[in-house]
């Protein structure tokens, strides 16, 4: 059963909570890009470090991006960033066209439950719940009915391949198998952009193939945008674009 993809009311809802920011909080619209950085920085106070130096990014509907660079290099910020979890220092964050980047905590967490999927390098699947209970759970938060929230979560087992383990507890799966299970949990309420963090670090060469291949495909048949953070060469270059970023700078990356 393939997963409903309706944009238009994905941007119909979205524009909705646009109009209740204030005036000052709005911006031109972009329909090109769903994610825009605009000389986007972030400098830690307490240490001075610029995490992010006026960096530039867009990123539109299907574009599978990989992010890589050495330890340390801002990779985690630009994700924080991107997922709402982190406020910029200067410059702006506009998700589909709305500027967002300083938004107050309770309407970044909103956006960020709604429009914005995780998937991280350890899971986190709740171990004293079945996979079926796990992707449901975002959609229990949401207030969705528990019939509605069964079916939706079984629609997207049996898109990566689980709906035949859709009864098991996380420790009768494998790694890979976890690891899908997190995927469609991160897919289930329909996100606007899915931000892996390191989703192969776990993983063997055969289960990463399997993960890289899924998220691929919410990419190019969903029309999804997915964002990988990877230090991984391998799952970097099997993306449209590769961006590397180092010294808090973000640049083109031939693999």
């Amino acid at each position: 059963m393939p997963i409903n993809v309706n944009t238009n009311l994905r941007k119909a809802h979205i524009h909705g909570m646009i109009s209740m920011l204030p005036a000052k909080d709005r911006v031109g619209r972009s329909e090109s890009a769903l994610l825009k950085l605009i000389h986007a920085s972030k400098i830690y106070a307490k240490n001075g470090i610029c995490a992010l130096n006026a960096v530039d990014l867009t990123v539109q509907d299907g574009d599978y991006i990989s992010v890589t660079g050495a330890s340390g290099s801002g990779k985690s910020t630009l994700m924080h960033i991107l997922g709402l979890l982190d406020s910029l220092s200067d410059g702006e964050y506009l998700l589909d066209g709305a500027a967002v980047a300083h938004l107050p905590a309770k309407q970044r967490a909103r956006l960020r439950s709604e429009k914005i999927g995780f998937v991280f390098q350890q899971f986190r699947l709740l171990t004293g719940m079945t996979a079926l209970e796990n992707v449901a759970l975002p959609l229990a938060l949401q207030g969705v009915p528990r019939h509605e929230r069964s079916e939706r979560a079984l629609a997207v087992l049996e898109r990566v391949g689980l709906s035949d383990r859709a009864n098991h507890r996380p420790h009768q799966l494998s790694g890979g198998q976890q690891q899908r299970v997190a995927i469609a949990r991160a897919v289930v309420t329909e996100p606007c952009v899915i931000l892996a963090d390191e989703p192969t670090g776990s993983l063997d060469k055969d289960n990463s193939a399997i993960v890289i291949h899924c998220l691929r495909e919410l990419a190019h048949e969903l029309q999804r945008a997915v964002v990988i953070v990877t230090h991984d060469p391998d799952v970097a270059r099997q993306c449209d674009r590769t961006l590397l970023l180092a010294d808090g700078s973000l640049t083109p990356c031939a693999l």
